[in-house]
């Protein structure tokens, strides 16, 4: 059985963390006008539940998922205490890099939450409704959950390998975070979009 494991080993690529261009930087041209100023109040086949797509998009939101990330972290932390020493056995840059991935994955969203509410893009409160609070949520989720699914990846090596609880209890905590990550996106792209409606 650590034969298969040592040649499992030699196969799996290492992604080491690096920092991608900001994701709520805007485009290279500006974002298109909307055809007319129209009511928040139409209702998209794909509205929340609320009926407007943007009542989602709230700090509180983004929070859960920041508190989900960093219980992950929580987890990862004690698994790189416990098995992420240099030059130790099994996998330990496995357990380091959940713990890094999950990190990247806590400040970004972070720096959403704060620039959401320093914008001026809650408008109303307590949600995002303008084109350029979605686009900012659309963009930074999608950065976060690339890290998210990393850190998942490397959660379960080091599980496997350190047979860690802690590794294990992350994963876990890492796959709700994306639970409620997806969805924000999601809708953080539908509200974009709305102010464009009707499409032909």
């Amino acid at each position: 059985m650590k034969e298969t494991r040592k040649e499992a080993r030699t196969e799996l690529p290492t992604f080491p963390p690096t920092l991608p261009p900001t994701a709520g930087t805007p485009p290279d041209r500006p974002h298109p006008v909307p055809p007319k100023r129209k009511s928040r109040k139409g209702a998209s086949a794909q509205a929340g539940p609320a009926g407007d797509p943007c009542a989602d998009l709230t700090t509180a939101a983004i929070q859960e998922v920041i508190d989900e990330i960093e219980e992950s972290c929580k987890k990862a932390a004690g698994d790189a205490a416990a098995h992420g020493a240099e030059g130790g056995p099994g996998y330990p840059s496995a357990a380091r890099d959940n713990l890094a991935y999950l990190t990247l994955a806590r400040d970004e969203m972070i720096v959403l939450r704060d620039w959401s509410q320093t914008a001026g893009v809650l408008d109303p409160p307590p949600f995002v409704s303008n084109t350029s609070g979605a686009y900012n949520v659309h963009g930074y989720v999608r950065a976060t959950v690339i890290y998210l699914h990393h850190a998942r990846h490397w959660a379960t090596i080091s599980a496997s390998y350190h047979l860690s609880q802690d590794a294990r209890d992350s994963y876990e905590l890492t796959t709700r975070a994306l639970e409620l990550i997806e969805p924000l996106g999601a809708q953080a792209g539908r509200c974009y979009m709305s102010v464009f409606e009707p499409f032909k």
